[in-house]
């Protein structure tokens, strides 16, 4: 039986190394809670799925668009 030895390289990284680096990269954080109807929060979990994201994902893009647009409305 032969053994090879791959290259290490740009192409031969494990799948979730990108994820990692994020997670090690990733600014501190801090939690955020909020009490909502156990139905919103399906809704919402829903709608993160189908978008091919997690729930912070659409709770922070939510905010940061409600934040955009109440700056314009005050100006």
């Amino acid at each position: 039986m032969i053994l090879k030895i791959k290259k290490m390289g740009q192409g031969h990284q494990h799948p979730k190394t990108d994820d990692m680096i994020k997670i090690i990269e990733k600014e501190n954080s801090i939690r955020l809670n909020a009490n909502v109807a156990k139905s919103f929060y399906r809704s919402v979990k829903d709608f993160a799925n189908k978008q091919d994201k997690t729930v912070t994902q659409v709770v922070v893009n939510a905010l940061i668009e409600h934040m955009k647009n109440h700056e314009k409305l005050s100006k």
